[in-house]
């Protein structure tokens, strides 16, 4: 398990340089590592996350305080998530709830980043 989670966070860390950065103060690495602690949860489909994912996720919502970071914040995460098909969607879309944080930035593969507010 321990490998499967290095292996995922490679791959996201990976995608890290293939995604193009936009112009909003946020950055994929910002976005995508104050996920990474979340991958067993993710992955598992575990009922509670980590306590450093949570802290992950407050972390995220600090970063995206606007529209321009919490699209790029999304678009950042989707293509991550794409990139690494172990990721369970119910996990993923869950998450903010378990960690009993509340952002404006989905985590999902299907969501349109576009038409965040």
């Amino acid at each position: 398990m321990k490998g499967v989670v290095v292996a995922a966070a490679a791959v996201v860390l990976a995608m890290l340089v293939l995604v193009e950065p936009g112009h909003a103060t946020v950055t994929c690495q910002q976005a995508v590592s104050s996920l990474i602690p979340c991958l067993p949860f993710l992955t598992s489909g575990a009922e509670t996350p980590p306590a450093a994912c949570c802290s992950g996720v407050s972390g995220l919502k600090l970063l995206t305080q606007t529209t321009e970071d919490r699209r790029t914040a999304c678009q950042c995460l989707k293509d991550a998530a794409s990139q690494n098909q172990g990721i369970r969607e119910d996990s993923a879309a869950g998450l903010p709830a378990a960690c009993q944080v509340q952002i404006n930035v989905p985590i999902s593969r299907s969501v349109d980043c576009n038409q965040i507010v």
